[in-house]
């Protein structure tokens, strides 16, 4: 009897010291692209903060937002982090919304050969996006209308994928130009070439990165995309608050040399991190209104122009009346 609550004993003060955990739920987060865009998702899985909450995450890169689309409506990524692309399969009928948008404006500069200087001069150019109806796709469209130019007519708009390989591109002398964000935009002006369009300076509103999923999957797994947040959320933050390891995520993931490239980190962390990205990723109707114009032809005829049909705000609403994320910057 002595030896039976001995034994008890002991197994008590051992599950006081080492409590149940239950195992980590497996995720797939997709991100559509290889851009500092995308360091909330990497911090998070850099700081162990999905862990935190109860993921055992795979951060998937897809070849832009289009594909990224295709995947989650398929089921093999259940979240995704991409921009306005979304909504060309959405107007379709496709059950995705948005439900958080960490940046909501057009970050791109458009990067040229140093031989082109003028807007005029791009006139019978090659430029380079990801894939047609993405987030570069649209916001090199919007500018040369703004700027007076026809992108049906006056320039070739070719698919070339992730801005590496665009810029490889551009390097390589395939196309004239593309459109890339820090630290690239940088690394390219600091190599000879010119910076003909700055989009962030435009400040056109558009829904260029945020979370995307399945209205089936909200319904159905509320908790489990509640808790991607706050990992998301808390991911944010540790980039806004310690630049050495937001320079960090982006070098290693964007792979380029902490040292040599420093500066272009730097104006990445910057141009990006602070001054871009939000704290508080809101749903931004008017960036989203926006994105569903510029389809255009794309849209079929019957389908909703009201940007509240694409979106839920609701988790978003929850956090910030919780004071969660005040909780985080205090």
């Amino acid at each position: 009897m002595k030896r039976l609550v001995w034994l008890l004993s002991c197994c008590i003060m051992l599950g006081l010291a080492y409590p149940y955990q239950a195992p980590a739920e497996a995720l797939r987060v997709g991100v559509s692209g290889l851009s500092a865009e995308f360091t909330p998702v990497w911090a998070a899985n850099e700081r162990g903060i999905f862990k935190k909450y109860g993921f055992e995450s795979e951060v998937i890169a897809m070849q832009g937002g289009t594909q990224l689309a295709q995947a989650i409506i398929g089921g093999t990524i259940p979240i995704g982090v991409m921009g306005g692309a979304y909504l060309t399969a959405a107007v379709r009928g496709a059950d995705l919304v948005m439900i958080a948008t960490h940046m909501d404006k057009f970050p791109y500069s458009l990067i040229v050969k140093p031989a082109i200087k003028r807007t005029e001069d791009l006139k019978g150019t090659k430029l380079a996006i990801s894939r047609f109806g993405s987030a570069s796709d649209a916001g090199l469209r919007v500018s040369l209308q703004r700027l007076g130019l026809n992108p049906d007519k006056d320039v070739t708009i070719l698919q070339v994928g992730g801005q590496t390989s665009r810029f490889a591109a551009l390097k390589a002398g395939t196309v004239d130009g593309t459109v890339v964000i820090p630290p690239l935009s940088g690394a390219a002006q600091r190599l000879g070439y010119n910076a003909l369009i700055n989009m962030t300076k435009l400040g056109i509103p558009y829904p260029q990165e945020g979370v995307v999923v399945t209205r089936q999957l909200l319904a159905s797994r509320r908790d489990m995309v509640m808790r991607f947040l706050k990992a998301y959320l808390e991911g944010v933050r540790e980039l806004k608050v310690d630049k050495d390891f937001a320079v960090f995520v982006i070098a290693k993931y964007l792979r380029m040399d902490p040292k040599k490239d420093r500066e272009a980190l730097e104006d990445s962390f910057q141009e990006v991190i602070i001054e871009q990205m939000l704290k508080v990723p809101h749903i931004n109707l008017e960036a989203t209104k926006v994105a569903l114009d510029l389809l255009g032809k794309e849209r079929p005829a019957n389908a909703s122009t009201d940007p509240k049909d694409y979106v839920d705000g609701s988790l978003m609403q929850e956090l910030i009346k919780s004071g969660f994320i005040d909780n985080l910057y205090r």
